[in-house]
């Protein structure tokens, strides 16, 4: 069984990103495409067994694995079983190539899902929508694609790997004590302390994990506190300042406005307008 949709593209493509193609095949066919395909392709295994072959590698791809193809990259997959059924989706758009690159997929990449039902349902939604040839369902679908990719990012970077799960816990300890003591002056190697690490692991610990060094981490999450703090009329941008831990008040407005785009005399005075600010 072969259950697919091609919709008509109008403006879609002037959106970030959009589908060109889903559907799922319960016998996949044998594709060979020596020049690549010319848009992106997600591609993952619901039931039987096939490989894949590229850059010199053959892979075996099960229940609950995929592949990414980045567009015009040489390829080649079948099945090995009588039956090999396969979920797919392409798609294009001028924010893909930096949204891939974000998630860890700057090239092509195998794959496992940890929640293969939920990233089903998505694709579902996605296939009954554009089948029904309503006119805006390729806008909405612009919207599913978007969390389509973002929830491929969580459930293979993010909850896929018992060694990615134990390096967020190995830093809750951290993590914790920042957001406790957050309004006082913290060195790189008490962090590191906290945890048994040296400086330079801890912040390739943190780069690893949210891709922040971890200071960084620690101005957003000053930064955060000022944000509730500025909707306080009563306290003055220099006295917000020192209780999020910045005794320079000029530094302080340069760490806000690199974060937030507006300064905090400009981030107060937006939300007191918009009436977030009583």
């Amino acid at each position: 069984m072969h259950d697919f949709s091609y919709p008509i593209l109008n403006d879609e493509v002037t959106l970030p990103m959009y589908v060109i193609g889903i559907g799922s095949i319960d016998t996949e066919w044998h594709v060979t495409r020596n020049e690549g395909f010319p848009y992106y392709q997600v591609i993952y295994c619901v039931r039987g067994q096939g490989k894949l072959l590229i850059d010199g590698h053959e892979y075996t791809i099960e229940p609950g694995m995929g592949f990414y193809l980045p567009k015009d990259y040489p390829h080649e997959y079948f099945a090995t079983q009588e039956i090999w059924e396969t979920h797919w989706i392409t798609y294009d758009g001028r924010e893909i190539p930096e949204l891939m690159k974000t998630m860890s997929f700057p090239t092509w990449r195998v794959f496992s899902i940890s929640n293969l039902s939920a990233m089903d349902a998505i694709f579902k939604k996605m296939l009954y929508l554009l089948k029904t040839g309503y006119y805006y369902s390729g806008h909405q679908c612009s919207v599913m694609l978007y969390q389509f990719l973002l929830d491929l990012n969580r459930y293979v970077n993010l909850q896929n790997s018992p060694n990615e799960s134990y390096k967020l816990k190995q830093l809750q300890p951290v993590i914790d004590f920042i957001d406790r003591n957050y309004m006082q002056e913290i060195e790189l190697k008490q962090l590191a302390a906290i945890i048994g690490l040296s400086p330079q692991y801890l912040c390739r610990l943190f780069k690893e994990c949210f891709n922040l060094r971890p200071f960084e981490y620690l101005a957003r999450r000053r930064i955060q506190e000022a944000k509730t703090l500025l909707l306080q009329e009563q306290l003055t941008v220099n006295e917000i300042a020192s209780k999020v831990g910045y005794n320079d008040c000029s530094y302080f407005c340069a760490v806000f406005k690199k974060n937030e785009m507006l300064s905090p005399a400009e981030f107060r005075a937006l939300h007191k307008k918009t009436g977030l600010q009583q």
